[in-house]
């Protein structure tokens, strides 16, 4: 089953790094023909090229499987990305509101305790402002 648009955004990668479709199956270390038959959308990356992708050029792979932005990364890593962002401002206020001393480890800690809990809730996304301060204070007692 070929995944639509694998080929378009392979020759993406490529082109980004200005490689020619022999440098590039040289650096995935397949033949030229194997890589041509990725570009044209004959043939679906193996987990393996996939990876390889991801470790020589940084693009992440659900990026190379659905597509869903131009940045070469995936929807999900931007929503991470953001939920982190707000967790740590969130938890950065949240310290200075309360004028607690706490160090960067601990205030660390909290913000990634805070995070890997978003994460398994499944609570990223654009509409999510990041933990309430009853959490965020819950947090810093642990950690303090």
């Amino acid at each position: 089953m070929a995944v639509v648009g694998l080929g378009n955004r392979l020759a993406a990668v490529r082109n980004k790094v200005r490689l020619s479709q022999e440098e590039m199956s040289q650096r995935l270390g397949i033949s030229r023909s194997a890589y041509q038959n990725y570009e044209r959308g004959q043939r679906d990356l193996t987990a393996h090229l996939l990876w390889v992708i991801y470790e020589e050029f940084d693009v992440d792979p659900l990026w190379m499987l659905e597509g869903d932005t131009e940045t070469g990364k995936s929807r999900h890593h931007e929503e991470a990305a953001i939920a982190y962002r707000r967790i740590g401002i969130a938890v950065e206020r949240r310290i200075i509101e309360r004028g607690l001393t706490v160090t960067p480890e601990k205030k660390w800690d909290a913000i990634e305790f805070l995070f890997d809990e978003a994460l398994n809730s499944d609570a990223l996304g654009p509409e999510t402002e990041g933990p309430d301060t009853t959490r965020i204070d819950s947090i810093l007692r642990l950690v303090s």
